[in-house]
């Protein structure tokens, strides 16, 4: 059963932008406005321009002036620079003359004002019809950039910095854990979405999310609390598709097929026939009728109880996932029947028969014997590590009934 990761980062992480756009806009109308808000100063900026004019000419005119007096210029070229510094002058006066009308004609207050309103509202409508808002997503971003493992972790332990100053940013712990999620660290995640259970207590999302994130952590398992928010998620929304199939699978793995199958085919009804799910759907129902058809037969079935020695008691975690296989006395390694608990049920009373089969053509009721054995995992994995905890392997006949299994050795790999 995959699980489901909702790349939703885009509400968060848009802020930035669209503050640093924001202060552009502002920085515009800070250009624009003032000028135009000051209105007519056309004819007095003329009046202060003409003045600094009259004031060069007259001390140009005094210069001149000198000179001549102390012989520096004769009267020809005297007569010649004051003429030159008349032309200037009068030049000068044109430019003005010319300016007034452009004066008379500058933008009143109306017009800073209606800019103030409308450049904002340009800006938005502009980036509403051009824009890419994908470049505002950073997963989105990430995967057009092909940006590296160690950037993206740099991003996620950017935002939980950002939730450590806001920490009632329900929206941004439900990214975060997600996050975590999908870089496959569910410790992370589950502390985030603990954050944010009474927040979102009413959202199926989240409890569904949150459950799948749960088993995850135990290996699978959906019993207890994982269980309990899919049940809530389902009374809120008794046709939430990832819901339905969660509480399918912990039917089924309850060994209540009948009650997998109700919930899966309510689930793959919703989806759109040739969907890609709706064929996992079919393919778990399938198996679920296949478990329904089976008759148990007691003679061909083999129970008894396990139970941990207390010598090595210490060195299990209650979440820790205990396995019982049978396998066959050939040598094949592939189990025939296989049931999965935790360390927290022992001691177990267990029955292995065909409806625990793994493998569709071969079954205990075609045995005369097998070699049951059970073994402990502290990561949820089947295959055998260093570490592990394990009972000693046994063969049996088929339909032995009081078998008793001690856990009582632990996995020491060649």
């Amino acid at each position: 059963m995959p699980s489901r990761f909702f790349a939703w980062i885009f509400c968060r992480l848009m802020t930035p932008f669209l503050i640093f756009a924001s202060l552009l806009v502002l920085v515009v109308l800070a250009l624009l406005v003032p000028p135009l808000w000051r209105g007519r100063q056309g004819s007095s900026d003329g009046a202060q321009r003409k003045e600094s004019n009259l004031a060069i000419f007259r001390s140009q005119l005094a210069e001149l002036e000198r000179e001549k007096a102390e012989g520096e210029l004769d009267e020809k070229d005297f007569a010649q620079a004051r003429e030159e510094l008349q032309r200037r002058l009068l030049d000068e006066v044109a430019d003005d003359q010319a300016a007034k009308p452009a004066a008379r004609t500058l933008p009143s207050r109306k017009t800073a004002i209606i800019l103030t309103i409308v450049l904002p509202l340009l800006a938005s409508a502009g980036y509403l019809t051009l824009g890419n808002f994908r470049a505002l997503d950073p997963l989105a971003v990430a995967q057009q950039a092909k940006m590296t493992p160690e950037q993206i972790v740099a991003m996620v332990d950017k935002l939980a910095q950002r939730l450590q100053d806001n920490p009632g940013d329900a929206e941004g712990w439900m990214m975060l854990g997600r996050s975590y999620k999908m870089l496959n660290r569910p410790a992370e995640a589950a502390q985030a979405y603990a954050k944010i259970e009474a927040a979102l207590g009413d959202d199926p999302d989240f409890l569904t999310d949150y459950a799948d994130l749960l088993a995850m952590l135990s290996g699978g398992d959906l019993r207890g609390k994982p269980l309990a928010l899919i049940n809530k998620a389902l009374h809120i929304d008794p046709n939430h598709v990832l819901a339905l199939w969660l509480a399918g699978t912990a039917a089924f793995d309850s060994r209540d097929f009948a009650g997998a199958v109700v919930l899966w085919e309510r689930a793959r009804n919703i989806l759109p026939p040739d969907s890609e799910d709706a064929a996992m759907l079919n393919d778990s129902i399938a198996t679920a009728k296949n478990r329904m058809d089976v008759k148990s037969d007691l003679g061909k079935a083999i129970s008894g109880t396990v139970e941990l020695a207390k010598s090595i008691a210490a060195q299990t975690a209650p979440s820790d996932t205990v396995f019982i296989f049978a396998r066959p006395t050939d040598g094949t390694r592939t189990p025939l029947a296989v049931a999965k608990l935790h360390v927290a049920d022992l001691p177990y009373t267990f029955t292995l028969d065909d409806s625990s089969a793994i493998m569709g053509d071969k079954k205990i009721s075609g045995q005369t014997q097998v070699i049951v054995e059970v073994r402990t995992s502290q990561t949820g994995n089947a295959i055998a590590q260093d570490g592990d905890l394990q009972s000693k392997p046994v063969t049996v006949r088929v339909g032995e009934k009081k078998l008793k299994l001690v856990i009582d050795q632990i996995v020491k790999r060649p």
